[in-house]
């Protein structure tokens, strides 16, 4: 491609990008004059802006599942189209937005009166980024490491869909209460939920997981989250066990049998 052709590429590309501007400026637009003077057609700007929301709308109720139990549905809509302007997608693929929901929903007048909501939105994100995650299963080879190498040459690197969340709230409760497989589950997840709320909060590690084909949440043990997040932040077996046996009797192989049953490590590797 010569020096004409790459001009006129990013010409195109400059147009383009303008054009795109200046089409979201209309739909958020209020002003009838300035759609049509902006040569865009008035009637056409809001049924694109109609179905640009409802696809927003089903987009995040997929996504943010408790978070849209949660909320009413004139509130679910206002939050959607709020965070629609203030985060526009910026890619084709509907399921890959909605990050920034979870700081954004903190701004809103539903954030300030429920404050639970930011660490309901913030679970939701961490397990539809594990239903969406690559498929990863222990490497069984590596358990070779543990036997040839020192804990002090040992890492631990976790399956790519395992994530922790602290909070003072009881979202897995809450999680569970709208997602629990049956009735039963949910009652009782919701009554944990009421009680907890209405007691002095406790901090407690959240962890989200996918053993198989779904994601799970639980909460961690103090021991397991501490042991957890030092291996984590890259510290090796010896370290991270030197870390949690400091304050808490801990089995690492108690824990080595359950991490492995619940698909938490991807590999154990040398360094």
């Amino acid at each position: 491609m010569n020096a004409q052709d790459e001009n006129k590429l990013e010409s195109s590309a400059e147009v383009l990008i303008n054009e795109q501007q200046l089409l979201l400026a209309a739909i958020w637009s209020d002003d009838p004059q300035f759609i049509a003077e902006s040569g865009f057609n008035v009637e056409g700007i809001n049924v694109y802006r109609r179905n640009l929301f409802a696809n927003a709308e089903r987009s995040l109720s997929i996504s943010f599942p408790t978070l849209f139990e949660l909320l009413d549905s004139d509130a679910s809509k206002h939050i959607t189209q709020l965070f629609l302007k203030s985060s526009p997608p910026n890619q084709g693929d509907w399921a890959q937005w909605g990050e920034a929901l979870t700081s954004f929903i903190t701004t809103t007048e539903v954030g300030h009166q429920y404050p639970y909501i930011e660490d309901c939105t913030a679970l939701d994100w961490h397990v539809h980024c594990a239903l969406h995650g690559v498929d990863q299963t222990f490497e069984q080879s590596s358990l070779q490491v543990l036997g040839e190498h020192e804990p002090e040459h040992i890492f631990v690197k976790f399956n790519a869909n395992v994530a922790l969340l602290e909070s003072k709230y009881p979202i897995v409760d809450i999680f569970y209460a709208h997602h629990g497989e049956d009735e039963s589950q949910r009652q009782t997840a919701l009554n944990h939920a009421q009680k907890a709320l209405a007691s002095p909060l406790k901090r407690q590690t959240v962890m989200t997981y996918r053993p198989e084909f779904q994601p799970k949440v639980t909460t961690l043990t103090t021991s397991e989250a501490v042991f957890m997040r030092s291996l984590m932040s890259g510290d090796s077996l010896a370290n991270a066990l030197d870390t949690v046996n400091e304050k808490f009797h801990f089995s690492f192989e108690n824990w080595l049998v359950k991490a492995l049953k619940l698909n938490l490590i991807y590999i154990f590797k040398e360094n």
